[in-house]
Formats: structure tokens, C-alpha cells, sequence
């Protein structure tokens, strides 16, 4: 799955085991498998260990939820019977508080007193400090995404005593603390020293490859490739501790093999699932499927600098050329919701003006025609492990050739589709992700303009530039939502992607599990799960 969240991002591959962990021990090292322990299985092992560097490796990103100590983090709240996270809401958890001056461009963070990392170092702003200097050193993930908030130097983040420290913004920004929700973790700087050296002084070979402390979960053990056994940290004093004592990650590359093994009752909770298992799954004796509405949205991006669809009206007739309804009928179950616009449905700001197409074959041949062609040829390219792209492409392929778009179905593997995204050579090619902040500013940041990360389409608008530079001073809702509906404009007139639908979220888990909290950036919160006998 594609993070929308990532912004620069380097991968470094790791060779090594967790820090403090058992390398390679037997199966007697391992914990039990009572009800203080949960199994879940997910789909590949992380990349690395340093997040400073990764940003789209799904499994990485999960896991560092859960073992960094982070600041803030989204709260918790309910709709239509579901525990959501509330991007809406961010609360102080390792924190003690995050507060801003009146004008919004001071914030002051004071830290719990008493956390310690498991090398017993306590963790204190001194440790903020270096973690903060570290990520703009690094210039990437970190580095990136402050800029949207104001904040560019080291010397803009400041130690006031043992626990507090302060961030001082170049301008008020309505996204500070839902970036920094996203920023505020935290490394053991005492212990990173002694590993840091003249030429690598903040020490990334090494946290490449041993894993954080101090989070909600301490790495017990990792053996790269096979599993990871977390262990939750009872010295955390926060809210919402982790409820299950020990948590066994085991690597299951195989869709298939995740079924068999949830249903034969070997694991608990299954992250690799393929939606046509997840529709069989239902039925199943011991499983329940936890479903809920998601901000995940499937789309096609077009390259708006590539021939044919350097031309709106060809990209126009592709939107008319889609079968919206049977993809979410046939590829989804009708378990995903059409949407109108390319702000997430569920977003503040989401106008359904933002989208005006649909099926309608005849409006594509017209568009085609107004294109001054009746016949144009394309690669479509989609992610050759992804059964649900696979099923998409072959729906758009049949439909599309009726209007006289003639597709070719380019399955990828991740390393060169990886490889021709970073180059932005791709025509036409299936997406899906969902953005780490719910707001339009971010979504912008990340997708619509020039030099974003995430802008595969090639796309830039001079209008929806200059909103985006303006929207970053701008705290007031409701003028916010007036660039945001000017946006969705501009974005209905360019059409630089299709966008076909949000999935709804599935996870298959046994019965026994309970405390499920549906993360709308994607990443589960482990700590409120939970498996009885």
C-alpha cells in the first residue's frame, strides 16, 4: 500500500537484529502464546529501523507507531459503533502537554517526568533537542514536512530546562499539531552517541539496524526476515498503556498462508489479506471481520506532461470511460464508497463539485473527439502483488477500448515501480493510499504541487500554487474551506487523476480479539489490542 505520509524518503536496508534482542535464538526463547500474548501476521519484514529515513514501507511504519516514544498522537473517538482515531484531536501522551503562545507560532512541549528508554537513560528534552537537530541533519522525512509549519533551522528548537522545549515557527500554522503528531518522537540520545562516529555522527548505521526504546512496546525480539516479539513498556505513565503484555509479529509474505493460518487459529489478527479472502473470511467459524469507513482512496494518476494525457480532454474522456460502479461491485463487494472529489471524502473541506465525471461512454467519445483524436494507446501500471489493481486495471482496459482508449496492462514489481515513480516516467498508473493528515494543505503538499512527492501526474497549476503558499498562514476554518473549494475547481477542470473510490477498511482477527481502534492514517495503535482465552 502506498503512504500517502511519506515525504522525502531514503531506504536503508537492514542486515541486522533488534538491539537488546535474542538474535536467532530457538523457539524456546520465544514467549508463550496465552492470552497475555497476541499474534498478528504482516506481509513483509521492515526495511530499517531508523524512521528518519524510511517513508514508504507500510510494516516500518506500523511498527515505529508503537515503539518510538511520540509526544502527541491522535485521540480517540467514536463513530457508528467504530473506535476511530480522531485526526481532529490530537492529545499529549508521552507529553505532559504541547501548548501554543497566543499567536500560534511558539509551542511548548513538557515532557512526563520519569520515562526512561530500556537502557535506562531517562528521556528528557536534551533528548527532543538531538532527535530534532538529528532529523533536519538528515533532511528528509522530518526536515520536509516542518517546512509546511515554519520551521527550516535547528536553532528553532530550543531545550528551556530538563523537561520542556520549544518550537518557534516562522508563522501560525493550522496543521502544527497534526505535523507534529506525525514528528515528535523521540531517540535515546545518550545511547546513540556511543555509536555515532566522525564520519556517521548521528550514528544512522547503527539505528539502521538495532531498534528504538521507550515507546508503548520495547523490541524483545526480532530475527530479520521471520519475527519480531514486542513487550509492552510498564513504565509508561500516559494514557491508554498497552493492554497486551507480549505482541508476536511473524512475517507471512503469502495472502493464502495468512488465511490458513487465521483460521487453523495460529495467529490473531491477519495485516496481509487479500479483499477477495477478507469477503470469504466472513463467514468463517472463530474470525470476525472489523470493518470500517476509511480515507484510503484507489485512484489513476495521469501524467499531465506525457502524451495523450498532456491533453485534458483525453484525460476527460478516460474520467468518462471508468466503470465506477462495477469496480466497487465487483472488485470491492460494494464495501468501498464512490466519491466526488479528490479530497478524501470525510476531510474537512470535501465539496462533491470537486469530481464532475462518471460513467458515460458517449461524454468520453465526445472528449476523445474534442481531443482531436478518436483512438490513443497507453501503458497502464499497476503493482504486480496487488490482486485488487490487477482486477481494477482489467475492468478500465475493457471499458476503455469501447471509447477508443487502448490500454496495456504493465504489472510492476515494488523495486521498479519504486524506481520509475522516483523518475515520474509513468503515463497512467493505479494508486492507493491515504494522507497522514486530514488536511487539504497536506494533501497539497504532498500531491499537487510542484516538486511534491507523492505528484506523479507532473502536475502544477499556477492558481492552486499561489492558494497553497497563501493557505500556509491561514488558521480560520471557514477561510480555509473557501481555498479549499476553489482547489477542488481547478482540480475538476485539470483532472490529473481518476479517482475511483475509497475501500472501506477490513481486518480479518479471531474472535478473541477485542479493542480494535481503526487508524485513519493507516498505521494500527497496537496498545489498545487485546485477546482473551
Amino acid at each position: 500500500m502506498l503512504q500517502f505520509g511519506g515525504i522525502g524518503a531514503l531506504l536503508f536496508a537492514t542486515g541486522a537484529c533488534a538491539s537488546g534482542s535474542r538474535t536467532e535464538g530457538s523457539d524456546d526463547a520465544s514467549p508463550g502464546t496465552g492470552t497475555d500474548t497476541l499474534r498478528i501476521a504482516v506481509s513483509s519484514y521492515l526495511s530499517s529501523w531508523d524512521q528518519d529515513f524510511v517513508g514508504f514501507d507500510p510494516v516500518a511504519l506500523m511498527l515505529y507507531k508503537n515503539i518510538f516514544p511520540y509526544m502527541i498522537d491522535y485521540g480517540v473517538t467514536e463513530a457508528d459503533g467504530s473506535r476511530i482515531l480522531d485526526t481532529e484531536n490530537v492529545v499529549a501522551t508521552f507529553a505532559e502537554s504541547f501548548e501554543p503562545n497566543a499567536d500560534q507560532t511558539v509551542w511548548t512541549l513538557k515532557l512526563r517526568q520519569g520515562l526512561t528508554f530500556a537502557s535506562g537513560n531517562e528521556m528528557t528534552a536534551a533528548d527532543v533537542k538531538w532527535s530534532k537537530d538529528r532529523a533536519f541533519a538528515a533532511q528528509a522525512n522530518v526536515a520536509g514536512i516542518y517546512r509546511t509549519i515554519g520551521l527550516t533551522e535547528p536553532d528553532q528548537v530550543t531545550v528551556v530546562d530538563d523537561y520542556t522545549v520549544q518550537f518557534t515557527q516562522a508563522f501560525p500554522s493550522a496543521l502544527t499539531r497534526q505535523i507534529q503528531a506525525i514528528s515528535l518522537y523521540v531517540f535515546d540520545s545518550e545511547e546513540a552517541k556511543k555509536h555515532a562516529t566522525d564520519a556517521d555522527p548521528w550514528a544512522t548505521e547503527w539505528f539502521a539496524n538495532n531498534a528504538p526504546t521507550g515507546g508503548y512496546f520495547n523490541v524483545e525480539r526480532a530475527v530479520q526476515g521471520q519475527e519480531i516479539v514486542l513487550t509492552a513498556n510498564e513504565g509508561y505513565p500516559g494514557p491508554d498503556p498497552a493492554q497486551a503484555k507480549t505482541i508476536r509479529i511473524s512475517v507471512v509474505p503469502a495472502a493464502a498462508n495468512q488465511r490458513l493460518q487465521l483460521q487453523a487459529g495460529d495467529i490473531d489478527v491477519a495485516l496481509g489479506i487479500s479483499q477477495r479472502d477478507i469477503a470469504d473470511l466472513k463467514s468463517a467459524d472463530g474470525i470476525k471481520v472489523i470493518s470500517a469507513a476509511s480515507n484510503e482512496q484507489v485512484a489513476i494518476q495521469m501524467s499531465v506532461t506525457t502524451a495523450p494525457f498532456n491533453n485534458v480532454d483525453v484525460r476527460k474522456a478516460l474520467a468518462h470511460a471508468v466503470p465506477y460502479e462495477q469496480i466497487i461491485n465487483n472488485v470491492y463487494g460494494g464495501d468501498a464508497r464512490p466519491t466526488s472529489s479528490l479530497v478524501p471524502l470525510d476531510m474537512p473541506g470535501y465539496d462533491e463539485r470537486g469530481y464532475p465525471y462518471g460513467y458515460d461512454p458517449d461524454a468520453a467519445r465526445t472528449a476523445l473527439a474534442a481531443a482531436g483524436s478518436a483512438q490513443i494507446t497507453s501503458e497502464l501500471v499497476y503493482a504486480t502483488d496487488n490482486d485488487t489493481q490487477q482486477q481494477i486495471a482489467v475492468l478500465i482496459q475493457s471499458e476503455a477500448r469501447k471509447v477508443g482508449i487502448e490500454l496495456e496492462l504493465t504489472p510492476l514489481d515494488p523495486a521498479t515501480l519504486a524506481e520509475r515513480r522516483q523518475q515520474k516516467n509513468i503515463p497512467l498508473q493505479i494508486t492507493s493510499g491515504q494522507l497522514w493528515v486530514n488536511d487539504v494543505e497536506y494533501m497539497l503538499a504532498t500531491s499537487f504541487v510542484e516538486g511534491a512527492n507523492l505528484n506523479y501526474s507532473n502536475y502544477v497549476n499556477p492558481e492552486l500554487e499561489e492558494i497553497y503558499e497563501r493557505s500556509h498562514t491561514i488558521v480560520d476554518a471557514g477561510e480555509r474551506n473557501d481555498l479549499w473549494l476553489r482547489v477542488q475547481e481547478i482540480l475538476a477542470a485539470d483532472v490529473p487523476w481518476v479517482i475511483l473510490c475509497q475501500p472501506n477498511f477490513n481486518l480479518p482477527v479471531r474472535e478473541s480479539v477485542a479493542g480494535w481502534v481503526q487508524p485513519m492514517d493507516g498505521l494500527a495503535r497496537l496498545r489498545y489490542l487485546s485477546a482473551s482465552a
